[in-house]
């Protein structure tokens, strides 16, 4: 695990106007880094009929998930960890117990032990957060892990349509009041989805209200026959093979961009980071019947998986992900997408914590340009902007230029004026997709309350 020192974010502000990156830069890459490391973890579970052993799978890799977070160079980070189901409200329809309107679900925090003999946290959400002292104030007993696998494990008469971008939303948008306080002005957003099926989040419910003789036997109304655009108009009697398929935007469910939006409006850009564990996306998709064991599962027309697998003794699958992919590929760098067809997530698990610990780490961006623009002074000398942000995406925001600090050498800043920045080249602490850099900040007392550090750098 990285061996990085996160930055000693240690200073007092003088107000300057805030410089732009010099005229010849072409583009540039921006970064916000935390003075304390603070994260909101969203989890969204599929709590379908079908995902029932996957739940299992994910829940014992918890410990590795904890392991990378415990790994960050200050320790673990101040975090609020939350459940939420992919089941919402669908409005109308007889879909069953999962799928009921009113939904006791649709975005709304799950803290019910769930496990025989397991202790939940005392509130709505998993609290662990250092206290100035060297403590940490938690709202659980027993391991952090466990604690998490107690509330996650959320079983398996949830909805069919599962709708994890809409619950994401509803969960963090306000219309719940009792998630008040889970999301924390200025701290980092992670969000993590672990689903067999695309994304059904839906515009206009009527779709729930189509033919259930040609539906009925499967969420086929959302996947494929009203999400995806393909080369031919989706057949829902034939079983056909398509290409060119990509996301359907003029249709009964929502774009993926409304829920970019929806999260870029709550933070920052770089304060979100999204991973998906779903079905492998693809431009061809199939319908056909599937036959499942144990029998008698069996569907006429269906939208044919993307992976399979064996898990915990049981046939699994994954269907196609089109939606979900292009939600988490519109994050760039801050999203990852997995498979969910494994019989073990302890690496993709591992990739998420570190996938975390870049977004908030001192180590730039993978795409910032090496280059020395002043090779006749010593150190490298980037061509970057540092500046203390002080409430961070709120009506109060305040910047103040952090000054370049003249060197000594490459590695000894010269700092009779603070505060001031510097890097140096770290490729152990800062290894890829980072760029192998490391940024300091010198400063002579204490920052401002929850400052961010945001660094602006040419690219490649």
């Amino acid at each position: 695990m990285r061996t990085a020192v996160l930055l000693a974010l240690l200073s007092a502000c003088v107000d300057r106007t805030i410089a732009e990156l010099p005229p010849q830069t072409q583009g540039q890459a921006t970064k916000y880094i935390p003075v304390s490391t603070d994260i909101d973890i969203l989890f969204v579970i599929d709590d379908s009929p079908s995902t029932a052993d996957k739940q299992k799978v994910f829940e014992k890799n918890f410990t590795n998930f904890v392991a990378a977070l415990d790994a960050f160079p200050g320790g673990r980070p101040n975090m609020h960890i939350g459940v939420i189901s992919t089941s919402v409200d669908l409005g109308s329809g007889d879909w069953g117990t999962g799928c009921a309107h009113p939904s006791p679900f649709d975005g709304r925090l799950q803290n019910a032990a769930k496990i025989t003999g397991c202790t939940p946290p005392s509130g709505k959400w998993i609290e662990d957060v250092a206290l100035p002292d060297g403590t940490r104030q938690t709202n659980y007993t027993g391991a952090l892990d466990s604690t998490l696998a107690c509330i996650a494990d959320l079983g398996s008469s949830g909805c069919g349509f599962e709708a994890p971008l809409q619950a994401i939303e509803h969960a963090l948008d306000g219309s719940h009041p009792e998630n008040a306080g889970f999301l924390r002005p200025g701290a980092y957003l992670a969000v993590i989805v672990l689903t067999d099926e695309d994304d059904c989040s839906v515009k206009d419910k009527t779709l729930f209200t189509l033919d259930s003789t040609k539906y009925r036997s499967d969420d086929f109304r959302c996947q494929p026959m009203f999400a995806y655009q393909c080369d031919q108009p989706i057949s829902a009697t034939d079983a056909k093979t398509y290409t060119g398929c990509h996301q359907r935007t003029d249709s009964y469910l929502e774009t993926t961009q409304h829920y970019y939006d929806v999260l870029s409006k709550l933070k920052a850009q770089g304060q979100v980071v999204v991973a998906v564990l779903g079905g492998p996306a693809s431009t061809t998709i199939k319908t056909g019947a599937i036959t499942m064991p144990p029998a008698p599962f069996h569907q006429d027309l269906a939208l044919l998986p993307s992976c399979d697998a064996t898990i915990n003794g049981n046939y699994a699958f994954g269907r196609p992900a089109i939606r979900l992919n292009d939600f988490v590929t519109s994050f760039g760098d801050h999203g990852l997408f997995r498979t969910i067809c494994q019989g073990d997530y302890s690496q993709t698990l591992r990739d998420i914590g570190d996938l975390l610990f870049e977004s908030v780490s001192p180590c730039l961006a993978g795409d910032v340009a090496a280059d020395d623009i002043d090779p006749t002074t010593p150190g490298l000398q980037l061509d970057c902007t540092v500046t203390d942000v002080v409430n961070l995406n709120t009506s109060e925001q305040h910047e103040t230029i952090i000054p370049r600090c003249p060197m000594k050498d490459a590695s000894t800043p010269d700092t009779a004026t603070r505060p001031c920045w510097w890097v140096k080249s770290d490729p152990a602490a800062c290894a890829a997709p980072s760029s192998g850099i490391e940024l300091h900040v010198e400063r002579a007392g204490a920052p401002p309350v929850g400052d961010n550090v945001k660094v602006s750098c040419a690219i490649k």
